[in-house]
């Protein structure tokens, strides 16, 4: 049996292990693998995958643009950007302004920000299909990150919840995605610092959250690295993600999120030539690092010291993490970019020549 979401293959014992473990029959353990939802475990456990905000986001526009048919709504059924099927129960339904709305729900990730918030939609007929972005989603005020005053829905979301109100839908429709909550819940996030403004993201590669636990995501690793043979980017989260490849015009298609566990992708990679994208945070982290020890002053956390040292001693700001960078480096084999919250380069360590690479990135390693 093939996880459809990671590709990784699960043994037959392993399945009617975690069946009895559950209390659940083999048949629905299969059913419940067929759908993407679960990740199982070497030893029989069961974590549930999350949907993400663009998951969210396209079953309230279907579930919008069936209101708009006259349609009731209760349930939406979708296709995920992976092909896989996903229901998802509309939590409220304005059938007069064709208004839906569907709960964010991230299964075994545990403290998502984003967790319980309303991803809502709204329809109504236009001459041209058109996605327009309303309340609580986050506007890019940097540049960097995508064109600056745009909303920050990913390209491939915005296919992705096309494609399935025309499934239900012919002719012009216009939909505006809002999220109520979406400024509120921002503002306690990285998102301002990173230059993202008024919300939040809509987004998502797969349409699933997986369950970062300690051992529940190692065997996603192991998938997802032993495809890549020549040049492989890991990064520490979706921030560092995003920075290496819109600052370094890093291949999507080479890079995986590894989340606390880059050391574990790193020693299990083998790949050519391997890169570390990580966060100031993240890097003390991974090398043990408590930053208080080696620097004079009081501050509540690395991003503190970050922001305070940019503005009173970015050389020394620089070289600290210049420093952190080699020795995670010689650790792993690897090269090292650490990233500000504004995608500047803290530091950054290379192993070897790659002189292709430094060409195309001469601008942002000055």
């Amino acid at each position: 049996m093939i996880d459809p979401i990671s590709g990784k293959g699960y043994p037959e014992e392993l399945i009617k292990t975690a069946a009895k473990i559950s209390g659940i029959s083999y048949d629905a353990l299969i059913e419940r693998i067929k759908s993407g939802r679960v990740v199982l475990l070497e030893e029989g456990k069961i974590l549930k995958r999350g949907y993400t905000t663009g998951t969210c986001a396209a079953a309230a526009s279907k579930a919008a643009a069936l209101l708009l048919t006259g349609k009731e709504v209760k349930k939406v059924e979708i296709t995920t950007p992976v092909g896989v099927k996903a229901e998802m129960e509309v939590e409220s339904a304005d059938e007069e302004e064709c208004i839906a709305c569907v709960r964010v729900d991230s299964g075994d990730y545990k403290g998502d920000t984003f967790n319980g918030m309303l991803i809502c939609a709204k329809a109504r007929r236009f001459p041209v299909f058109f996605i327009r972005a309303g309340k609580g989603i986050g506007i890019i005020k940097k540049p960097g990150l995508g064109k600056v005053g745009a909303p920050d829905i990913y390209p491939h979301i915005l296919t992705n919840i096309e494609a399935n109100v025309k499934e239900v839908l012919s002719g012009g429709v216009e939909i505006e995605i809002f999220v109520p909550e979406g400024e509120e819940i921002a503002k306690n996030t990285v998102l301002p610092a990173l230059g993202i403004e008024g919300g939040i993201p809509i987004f998502g590669a797969t349409g699933f959250i997986e369950p970062y636990t300690n051992g529940g995501y190692k065997h996603v690793i192991d998938f997802l690295v032993s495809d890549i043979k020549d040049v492989i980017g890991v990064s520490t989260g979706a921030i560092s993600k995003r920075f290496a490849i819109e600052k370094l015009d890093f291949p999507e298609d080479k890079i995986i999120v590894a989340g606390n566990f880059v050391l574990y992708a790193m020693d299990h990679s083998k790949a050519e030539k391997k890169m570390i994208f990580t966060m100031p945070a993240k890097i003390c982290d991974m090398l043990r690092i408590d930053a208080h020890e080696h620097f004079d002053f009081e501050f509540s956390s690395v991003s503190e010291l970050v922001e305070r040292l940019k503005k009173a001693d970015y050389e020394r700001l620089k070289t600290f993490f210049s420093t952190l960078a080699e020795k995670l480096s010689q650790k792993t084999d690897a090269d090292v970019y650490v990233f500000d919250n504004s995608g500047d380069i803290l530091g950054c360590f290379l192993q070897a020549e790659n002189e292709n690479f430094k060409l195309q990135n001469a601008k942002v390693l000055k």
